[in-house]
Order: structure tokens, then sequence, then C-alpha cells
């Protein structure tokens, strides 16, 4: 099944300056980094979109062409400090995933190494108030399809009840941690009310619609060919032809050889998946 595709969704994680070292997957762009890839989509003549605008769109409403919704997983605290400001200076709304149980808390699914910081309940009702849309990642970071028929349900429901009180307003969308998704899962997920569901390389249609991941290699030339129309069909052809996949980084190339300003973090920007 094919999903509904009414714009091009790019996947976010981190935004902050984190070294190399400590992010061996790559899950975090610099401010200057991120700050040039979202100029470069106005330039490109993207038309950032709301999560409102979007799910309308899934309804049959009209988008402009090139419409894209700008997301982020996880809820870091760099994403309140440096890409909020920068998407406000820009006009460009954007949704946030976060984990109800772990507001304030730390990243550990990351590794010792790293254990970022998470926003707080606080800084996220501040977030919501200055526009960005909060939507569902779960309660803990947990893989929908390794739980069992309670726990998906507490995954789904508690979490959306538990933002939907934070919040004071509804909670309309779901991201699946690691973008790990079943028939189980996406049907939890519709059953607990959320309007769509966003995956990330594996399409199922309205509650598992597929976003391109952006990370800590990409450099401005990746991400013009990650925003192409048929990028993610491309990108699943690699993943099965490994000569393929190596061709597309010799021609691309990674942020960290690029001339723009180097970015913490590594990893390979056609398959870092740790959301």
């Amino acid at each position: 099944m094919r999903p509904p595709a009414p714009a091009r969704v790019l996947m976010y994680h981190g935004v902050d300056h984190v070294s190399r070292e400590r992010d061996p997957h790559g899950m975090f762009v610099t401010p200057a980094n991120f700050r040039a890839q979202m100029e470069q989509l106005l330039e490109a003549g993207f038309v950032p979109v709301t999560e409102a605008a979007y799910l309308a769109a899934l309804g049959g409403a009209r988008l402009p062409r090139k419409a894209v919704l700008v997301t982020f997983d996880d809820g870091y605290q760099g994403v309140g400090e440096h890409a909020a400001p920068i998407l406000e200076s820009l006009g460009i709304p954007s949704v946030l995933y976060v984990l109800a149980d772990l507001l304030g808390g730390r990243a550990d699914w990351l590794g010792d190494r790293l254990g970022y910081p998470l926003l707080s309940a606080g800084e996220v009702q501040g977030l919501r108030t200055q526009g960005m849309a909060i939507g569902a990642h779960g309660l803990d970071h947990a893989d929908l399809t390794a739980v069992d028929d309670a726990e998906l349900r507490r995954q789904t429901r508690e979490t959306r009840a538990a933002l939907t009180e934070l919040l004071g307003a509804d909670v309309s969308t779901f991201a699946f941690p690691y973008g790990a998704h079943d028939r189980r899962a996406r049907e939890a997920v519709a059953a607990a009310g959320y309007r769509a569901a966003f995956s990330v390389h594996r399409p199922a249609g309205r509650f598992g619609i597929q976003r391109v991941d952006v990370n800590a290699t990409d450099t401005l030339r990746t991400l013009r060919v990650k925003l192409h129309g048929l990028y993610p069909a491309a990108r699943r052809t690699s993943r099965h032809v490994p000569r393929a996949r190596r061709l597309v980084h010799d021609l691309l190339g990674s942020a960290y050889d690029a001339p723009e300003p180097a970015p913490a973090g590594a990893g390979d920007p056609l398959e870092v998946n740790r959301s």
C-alpha cells in the first residue's frame, strides 16, 4: 500500500554541537547547518506547512506543489534552544514528537556516551505556545513492534491522554520510535484516536507515512537529493544494492568533507535511523 503524500516530510532529531565521538549515529545537526538547510528550503521554492494543513491535505485539501513538513523526533533540548529560534526567524512551522514519560529526562537509548537531556514539560508547553505543534512518540521510546497488546495500548492511549492534558489541546499525530511499525502498532495508533502516524522508510498508508531523515552527515547537496520526489524509492533500492549506495556516497560526499561548517556527528546519510 502506498502512503498518501500531500507533502514531503523531513525528520530531524537533535540540533546542537555534539562531538562525533559522543554521537556515533549522527543524530545531531549543528545549528549552523540546520539554518543553512532551512534557508535552502525556502530559496528552492519549498513551502513549509503546518501539521494542520498536512492533515487537511490527507483529507483532500490542496497544498502547494512543493509543500514540505518539518518534524523532530524525541524532544531534545537543543531543538528548543537552537532549532526553534531559527524556525521562528524564518517563519517555518514544525512538529515536535515527544516522549510522555521522559519529559525532563535523558535519552538513555542513545547510550551512556551521550545521555542527551530532553525537554521538560514546561519547555514543551512553551514551544507549543510559540507555534510548534506537539505530537506523540510513545511513553519511553519503546519499540512498539516488540511489546504485548496491553503495553501497546498504554504506549499509544496513555501517551495521547497525558500530552493532551499537558497541552490543553488535542494531540493529532504519532511518530513511531525507531520508525518501527507493523499492523498491530498501526491499528493501535488509529484506535487511540490519532489522525495519522509517521514512520521513516517503510510506507504503509495514513498510519505509516514515510519521512526523509536528515542527519549530521548531510550537506546542502545531499539535502537537495533527499528532497527530490524520487529519493524514497531510490533509497529503498540502494538498501538492497550496496554498490548503488556506495556510488551515491561517492557522488554526494558527506558533511565531514564539505566546505560548509562541519557538523557534529557521524553516520550513514542513507541508513541512519535511531529515531
